[in-house]
């Protein structure tokens, strides 16, 4: 009898607790949705008060008439095309893989004229070329540049092609543009093979760039890298991370490319004055501008996407296989358990993060205030680290911290750009008066409109003539603290924090711990 009363007893007791679970569950369900709606919503309504956007279709830039861009002749016009959402169909994908021939292998010689100083061995290259069958160049030669330039036109004619026509076309944009195409319903689905074929296409106009300068050809070698620009531009004028970062990287061998150029003295004044007017029109700023409010409207459509598979108003295809893989598409089948306010608070916490820390210090202060907000991203990420005490940073974690990150790369790219600027003019003035200027104001209105500032603390770039007849340029780096040109430590990268000196820009070989 008495085990009988226990048993009922264990039972009523199970019971009940069970009956408590899931109420309290549900609750959660409910007061989650709830609180995720509210907070969405503010979210949403402060950020549009704020005049940005999250409809990505109005960030999308224009395309340009064909007749304007450089891109729109025949070798690269569709490259963006992904027929059926598939890359590997149709002509645009044959397009893409002539122009993935243009790809040199990763011990292909390499220098760094604006980091270290070190000069581009051509006779090495022309090794290279020749072992590895990239160009059909004889065994010696004294002029390796020479040979190399017209075997790269003989072989690969869009690259002339490109360097002939970037004085006279003013735009450049990947066809078909974004506005033409068809958007996938994800939109980290997009087919981004076209950067993929850009990089070694940038790659081998600055090659032929610098083998022009090797031939005593500075024309030739000034459309190359203009054509190079203008590809680099294309790719930041489409509001995408992944285009910014490929730009970036465009640019950097762009100005290896310049600083060659001035180190030989290779160019005349009209080569200096288009490859100056190119890059004064060039907009660091308005370009991460663009990428952040970019990445939070794609990052967020792919968000609203998740939860209408989730709520069962969308079924999962081919998007979520493309971004999580096959192998993860169980993991949203049984996603039904996440409840639609938990996607809420992560839409709003990174919504939250991007403007506070990202979007609102660009439009106020630039790169420059963006870099020192991004220290507050990490605190804050520290901070919420515990995701059960914090389930809605999750997403927040995976993304902010990443974009936070490149807003110091391209600090460092536009240190690099305004540098560059300096020296242009400068070889302008040496030009017509056989020497350097005792300071960069004597270039001024003539040779620049206004002197390049330092992005580092808003002063003019430090300048300096030295002993070897040349000069340095520097930038103060995020310590903020002037050296006087001096490089104390360039083992690490120059956005890392452990990074020691300044920012120089010079013609002699870096000698560590050293002053010009």
């Amino acid at each position: 009898m008495i085990r009988r009363l226990l048993s009922k007893r264990f039972v009523r007791i199970l019971l009940c607790f069970f009956i408590t679970l899931v109420t309290l569950v549900v609750l959660l369900y409910v007061w989650t949705n709830w609180s995720g709606r509210r907070r969405w919503a503010a979210t949403k309504a402060m950020i549009e008060h704020e005049g940005e956007t999250f409809d990505h279709l109005r960030l999308l830039p224009e395309t340009p008439p064909a007749a304007q861009n450089l891109l729109a002749i025949e070798p690269l016009d569709g490259i963006t095309v992904a027929v059926d959402q598939a890359d590997a169909k149709g002509a645009s994908e044959a397009k893409r893989q002539a122009l993935a021939a243009l790809k040199l292998e990763a011990k292909a010689p390499g220098s760094s004229g604006v980091d270290k100083g070190e000069m581009t061995d051509m006779q090495a290259w022309a090794k290279f070329l020749r072992e590895t069958k990239y160009l059909d160049l004889p065994a010696e030669s004294p002029t390796p540049g020479k040979e190399i330039l017209a075997a790269l036109d003989v072989k690969f004619p869009v690259l002339k092609q490109l360097a002939d026509l970037a004085p006279q076309r003013s735009l450049a944009m990947f066809t078909p543009g974004l506005r033409e195409r068809e958007l996938p319903e994800m939109l980290f689905s997009l087919s981004m093979r076209h950067y993929t074929a850009a990089q070694p296409l940038v790659r081998a106009l600055c090659l032929r760039a610098r083998a022009a300068i090797d031939a005593g050809q500075g024309a030739e070698a000034a459309r190359s890298l203009l054509a190079a620009e203008k590809i680099g531009l294309a790719c930041e004028s489409e509001p995408l991370l992944i285009g910014l970062l490929v730009g970036n990287a465009t640019e950097a061998q762009v100005n290896e490319g310049i600083w060659l150029g001035l180190r030989m003295r290779a160019f005349a004044d009209a080569d200096l004055r288009l490859l100056q007017q190119v890059l004064s029109a060039h907009d660091l700023d308005k370009a991460l501008l663009l990428a952040c409010r970019g990445e939070m409207a794609f990052g967020l459509n792919v968000m609203e996407y998740l939860q209408d598979v989730t709520a069962g108003r969308k079924k999962a295809a081919q998007d979520v296989a493309s971004l999580f893989g096959n192998e993860r598409q169980s993991l949203f089948r049984g996603a039904f358990l996440v409840p639609s306010g938990l996607f809420d608070h992560w839409k709003s916490v990174i919504a939250e993060q991007e403007w506070k820390h990202m979007i609102e210090p660009l439009r106020k202060g630039g790169i420059a205030a963006a870099v020192k907000s991004a220290e507050g991203v990490n605190t804050e990420m520290k901070e919420k680290h515990n995701l059960v005490l914090h389930p809605d940073y999750i997403m927040a974690r995976l993304v902010v911290p990443a974009l936070a990150s490149v807003t110091e790369i391209v600090f460092v790219a536009q240190a690099r750009e305004r540098q560059a600027l300096a020296a242009i003019a400068l070889e302008r003035f040496y030009l017509k008066h056989a020497r350097y200027p005792a300071a960069l104001q004597e270039l001024v209105p003539e040779f620049t409109t206004a002197v390049p500032l330092d992005p580092c603390d808003g002063k003019e770039v430090r300048y300096r003539t030295t002993a070897a007849g040349r000069y340095l340029l520097w930038c103060v780096g995020q310590d903020g603290k002037d050296d006087g040109g001096e490089i104390k430590k360039n083992s690490v990268p120059m956005r890392s924090p452990d990074y020691l000196g300044d920012w120089t820009w010079q013609y002699e070989p870096v000698e560590t711990g050293s002053k010009k």
